[in-house]
């Protein structure tokens, strides 16, 4: 099924990442997103690979990684991908499909200028990713 504006403006409206952005705004996010399905199952990240692309989630659940091990469980709302987006490096985890997964992501290598172009959402981005990197940390101790 293809990914409509109307169908991708409700998960939008639910996340903290957008929270502060007029309607306006959202729709012509929207229409810069692209559909990606999963099957269950499906590897849609590796742990150490590069990759550009940031996620969001629609529809399914979806694992996180690490090491083999799993440390987190994503629903509609979520996202993820985004630490190998904003620099470039290697995926700090591993990805796979629980479900059938629906997503949407941004074009690929378009997180930074997104962000440039969005900076609500930039300061949105920081407290969740610092959520995570505390998580991560105690999960290690």
């Amino acid at each position: 099924m293809a990914t409509t504006r109307e169908d991708v403006i409700p998960t939008l409206e639910k996340m903290p990442l957008f929270r502060g952005l007029p309607r306006a705004e959202l729709d012509g996010i929207a229409a810069q997103l692209d559909d990606a399905t999963f099957l269950a199952e499906h590897g849609i990240i590796t742990e150490g690979m590069e990759g550009p692309e940031f996620f969001i989630i629609l529809e399914g659940t979806a694992s996180v990684l690490i090491d083999d091990h799993p440390v987190a469980t994503l629903g509609p709302s979520d996202f993820f991908g985004e630490v190998a987006a904003l620099d470039g490096g290697p995926r700090t985890a591993s990805v796979r499909a629980e479900t059938r997964l629906r997503c949407v992501t941004l074009p690929v290598g378009g997180l930074r200028q997104f962000l440039l172009d969005h900076p609500v959402v930039a300061v949105n981005l920081v407290p969740e990713m610092a959520r995570r990197f505390r998580d991560a940390s105690a999960r290690r101790h």
